[in-house]
């Protein structure tokens, strides 16, 4: 109905004046909001500093809003929580150390709700966490709004103030209009903050790749590439076999361990660096494998720093550092199997045998033109793993390498002259007459190899045959085959981790130069033959029994206490083997006889 006097309408005219003011209060927000992002992209247009960046946002949304204090709150990429990022209000101290979860407190609600929020006090909210170091008692008043780029949320914007105040509607849509254009400006900041990082992280890699290459390139050695990965890396740096052992490092002050149990998780084809304790006292050490290929040459292991560092440019220096190690062990490892070949082919020929003097001196002279002296007096050691089916794992080319590499350092150190030939079944080494004059001193050069090639070898045991003293280099294959002759009867005779020599055979090395094993085996029959009968259907060890005897020159309470048996039980053995074969375990011939064919028995694998 229209007014009896103007003719309009009230109920028309109050509409009108609720849009007049509705389309103000939009103008005055828009204008507002023009204002701030003038102001915000005309500041951040001149700074590409992502902490410049929000120092500006802070600032110029306090500015904007009226506000005491503004703090922006960000979320971490697996989106379960919100770290403090920027302040102008609270304590600075704590940016990066406050951290909130989605739910909790008023910026954790706010931001898995996606909704704003308007405290009017702090102090009487539900929501409120009290956070000690950041919170201030003086602050009373907050507003809270989620930060979004489409569907992702990015953070939290937080204004409060001193005084209380009750934030309106145009407050809300104010801060989430700035909260809409802050989303679109840290998605860049952090667009350009990512290609920063990549572009100075493939400058860093860059940059550890050609230092690397360099040290290869100029023949650095390994050594020298194992000081740049500690130093690069933080820590102290050494090679490692792929049986643990320690076979190269920066030096041996380092407090690396000589020795690591390596995990399988680091043998494994595919296997990626491991974190380990070991060494005493125990040291943190990463553990990267070393391939060419599926071949695994040795382990990398550089000390953990105690003071956390760039772990990426660490993990960097691991992975090029490992790269040029394998290179550098490839070209090793190739190197010295040239050399190896080319002085294992000279020395077996010469080891061989059947060649007169003037052969074996011209082969001598070859030889020593390559790098590699004859010795023209010495002795010849030959060392072997006990039990044949262990062979194979000593033919393997990663442990033929190492064998080569300690019986070398050995070599060096202390048998000034020697030579060291790595087979796929062993080595043999000759050890020149002037680092070892007599029997006595090359037995000892003999047990320091037997202790090298063991390390090397195990689980598998290790013996050593040493022949006699050869006066030229053409009788040095019959010194090698008297070595390899003592070690076959020192392992038929069941001795295990042994070493024999040629000379210690006495009487019984006559048995090696019967050419007929058919006359051997004749003899044994004749002085054992009914044993060996009895031995196939009676459980009395009678065999044994002579065995024990001899073994105790002839003492029969010895021989029982070896066998663990009375005295009264050794007589009845006696008695039966004198009945079985006719003999008188008196009569000193028939002694030497019975000693004989035992020895020739076991020579002949009977």
């Amino acid at each position: 109905m229209n007014h009896p006097i103007s003719g309009i309408d009230p109920a028309a005219n109050v509409d009108g004046v609720r849009v007049h003011v509705g389309r103000e209060r939009d103008l005055r927000l828009a204008l507002r909001e023009l204002e701030f992002l003038q102001r915000l992209s005309q500041s951040a247009a001149s700074t590409m500093d992502s902490d410049e960046l929000l120092e500006l946002i802070i600032r110029e949304t306090t500015s904007a809003i009226g506000t005491d204090v503004c703090s922006l709150y960000l979320i971490d990429p697996a989106g379960r929580h919100l770290t403090l990022t920027a302040t102008n209000g609270l304590n600075e101290g704590m940016v990066g150390r406050v951290t909130m979860a989605l739910g909790e407190g008023v910026t954790g609600w706010v931001a898995q709700s996606r909704r704003p929020l308007r405290v009017l006090d702090v102090h009487q909210d539900s929501h409120w966490k009290w956070i000690p170091g950041l919170d201030e008692e003086r602050f009373t008043s907050m507003l809270s709004v989620p930060i979004e780029s489409g569907p992702r949320l990015v953070g939290v914007l937080n204004v409060q103030t001193v005084e209380r105040r009750e934030f309106t509607q145009d407050d809300v849509d104010f801060l989430l209009a700035i909260a809409g254009q802050v989303a679109g400006i840290l998605e860049r900041s952090e667009l350009q903050r990512r290609l920063e990082t990549q572009l100075a992280a493939l400058k860093h890699s860059h940059d550890i790749h050609e230092r690397f290459t360099r040290l290869s390139l100029e023949g650095a050695g390994i050594p020298a590439i194992l000081e740049a990965v500690g130093g690069l890396a933080g820590g102290r740096a050494a090679l490692y076999s792929a049986e643990g052992f320690r076979v190269r490092g920066t030096g041996h002050g380092d407090g690396l361990p000589s020795r690591i149990h390596l995990p399988q998780a680091v043998l494994a084809v595919g296997s990626r660096p491991v974190r380990v304790s070991a060494g005493r006292p125990p040291r943190v050490l990463d553990l990267v494998p070393v391939r060419a290929g599926a071949d695994l040459l040795g382990v990398l292991a550089v000390a953990v720093p105690d003071q956390e560092g760039d772990e990426d440019g660490r993990r960097r220096a691991l992975e090029h550092g490992s790269t040029v190690l394998a290179l550098e062990l490839s070209k090793e490892r190739a190197a010295a199997e040239v050399e190896r070949r080319l002085r294992g082919d000279l020395v077996e020929e010469v080891l061989a045998g059947g060649l007169d003097a003037e052969e074996a001196e011209r082969l001598a002279l070859q030889a020593e033109r390559l790098g590699h002296r004859l010795p023209h007096r010495g002795w010849a050691v030959v060392l072997e793993p006990d039990d044949a089916p262990q062979d194979a794992d000593a033919a393997e080319r990663s442990r033929q390498d190492r064998l080569d590499l300690v019986l070398g350092s050995v070599v060096r150190r202390q048998i000034p002259g020697g030579l060291p030939v790595v087979r796929s079944s062993g080595a043999v080494v000759l050890v020149p007459e002037e680092a070892a004059p007599d029997l006595a001193a090359v037995e000892r050069v003999a047990h320091t190899l037997l202790s090298a090639a063991g390390s090397v070898l195990r689980p598998a045991t290790v013996s050593a045959g040493i022949g006699n003293l050869a006066r030229s280099v053409a009788e040095l294959a019959r010194s090698h085959q008297e070595a390899r002759q003592a070690l076959r009867l020192s392992r038929r005779a069941g001795a295990r981790t042994r070493i024999t020599s040629y000379r210690s055979l006495g009487a019984f090395r006559l048995l090696l130069e019967v050419q007929s094993p058919e006359a051997l085996r004749r003899f044994v029959d004749e002085v054992l033959g009914p044993l060996l009968k009895y031995a196939e259907s009676r459980e009395t060890p009678l065999l044994e029994t002579l065995e024990a005897l001899v073994g105790a020159r002839w003492i029969r309470r010895a021989a029982a206490r070896k066998l663990g048996i009375h005295i009264n039980s050794m007589a009845y053995r006696i008695e039966r083997i004198e009945a079985l074969t006719g003999l008188s375990l008196d009569d000193p011939e028939t002694r030497v006889a019975i000693a004989i064919a035992l020895r020739a028995r076991a020579m002949l694998g009977m």
